[in-house]
């Protein structure tokens, strides 16, 4: 594996304002230059959270500053200088809402996944109303999600396994439809039936067509059956 590559070079950690005033040359020494993200702290307490790309500066603008008197601490992080430090900032920022920053962090190109999540979750209730419901209701939900989705949409559906067969030139293939609606065939993982078809014969086919389950009377008949 390749050597992962180091952000944090250096750190220093909740040290006095008072060094800055009373050993200036040193401090200096060791960050001035230095490109990071610093924490300032009034009081042990998160105040306020910057990236600069010279530490030293920016931490005696802050001397005299709208910050002036608000902090008595400070940590320091030396990094080196990576297009994704600016997102490490907003990130901090959005976890721990520095009462001193003004605004929060904002990312440019992330997706919000509380809509997708508020999705989910009641397509999961709806599942399982189906499933306690049973008769029409679950077959009715179960057509829904497989003309809308596809096979893997059938995660939740349905309370066990379930055998698959599939017949080409006299040969029988079998699989298994699990829970989360995948297909198992030959040991691997399948998302949706013409995957795990293709994997079984060798060549494109339709896989709902293909793969047969044995229905409540007991008799083999094609996934397709699901769809109508």
């Amino acid at each position: 594996m390749p050597p992962k590559k180091q952000l944090v070079l250096a750190h220093l950690e909740r040290v006095s304002w008072e060094v800055m005033d009373r050993y200036p040359k040193v401090i200096q020494s060791q960050i001035r230059g230095r490109w990071g993200i610093y924490a300032l702290y009034k009081k042990d307490r998160l105040y306020y959270v910057g990236l600069a790309s010279n530490l030293s500066t920016r931490l005696k603008q802050h001397l005299r500053d709208r910050l002036r008197g608000k902090w008595d601490r400070f940590s320091v992080y030396l990094t080196v200088r990576d297009d994704h430090m600016k997102e490490l900032e907003s990130l901090i920022l959005r976890i721990a809402v520095p009462s001193g920053n003004r605004t929060g962090g904002k990312f440019t190109k992330s997706r919000d996944l509380s809509r997708e999540l508020h999705r989910l979750m009641s397509d999961e209730d709806a599942n399982r109303r189906a499933l306690l419901m049973g008769g029409k209701t679950a077959q009715r939900r179960q057509r829904q999600k497989t003309r809308r989705e596809g096979l893997g949409a059938l995660d939740g559906l349905l309370e066990r396994r379930r055998e698959l067969r599939g017949w080409r030139s006299g040969y029988q293939y079998r699989a298994f439809l699990r829970r989360d609606g995948t297909i198992t065939c030959g040991g691997k993982v399948y998302e949706t039936p013409a995957a795990a078809a293709h994997a079984a014969v060798g060549k494109r086919c339709s896989g709902w067509r293909f793969w047969h389950y044995r229905d409540s009377k007991r008799e083999w008949v094609p996934l397709q059956t699901l769809r109508k």
